[in-house]
């Protein structure tokens, strides 16, 4: 054990104390830095338990992204007037943003706390499902009377 590398290393006088910390480099890396803290709520390192489904994110993409600073969310206006294939790449698109969602608030938000966080996405998830139950009940009330019309017309 008489290996140098397990042999703590003393400073014994001021002048070494002076050429070690000539040495050291006292800068950073701004572009750097803003990366590693750009999930930081005053100086709280990026949380893991924001990662998962973001279904206000799902069911109100576009509404969701402009009011949640993510303007990107606003392309599936775009991608749904794609003829033919346009409603099955603004369903995958929903799916992506869906998965991202929780990140991109995070990032494009300032927010109190990760509780605070979690308490507004949940709000937008809520009004996404009562969204699309109306939805779905108005679509689907708006089938029936179309066939019964119908079916009136035709004489049945």
């Amino acid at each position: 054990m008489s290996d140098e590398r397990y042999r703590p290393h003393h400073i014994s006088n001021a002048n070494e104390a002076r050429q070690k910390a000539s040495q050291l480099q006292f800068f950073y890396d701004k572009d750097k830095l803003q990366q590693e803290n750009r999930y930081r709520v005053k100086g709280q390192a990026f949380p893991k338990t924001i990662n998962g489904i973001n279904w206000g994110a799902f069911f109100l993409t576009p509404i969701w992204g402009l009011c949640n600073n993510t303007p990107i969310a606003a392309v599936w206006f775009i991608l749904i007037l794609v003829p033919t294939i346009g409603p099955v790449m603004g369903f995958v698109f929903s799916v992506y943003c869906a998965s991202k969602g929780n990140e991109w608030a995070w990032e494009n938000n300032t927010w109190k706390s990760v509780e605070e966080m979690h308490y507004v996405q949940r709000k937008w998830a809520l009004w996404g499902i009562a969204f699309q139950i109306v939805s779905f009940v108005v679509i689907f009330t708006l089938f029936m009377h179309h066939i019964n019309s119908l079916q009136r017309a035709v004489g049945l």
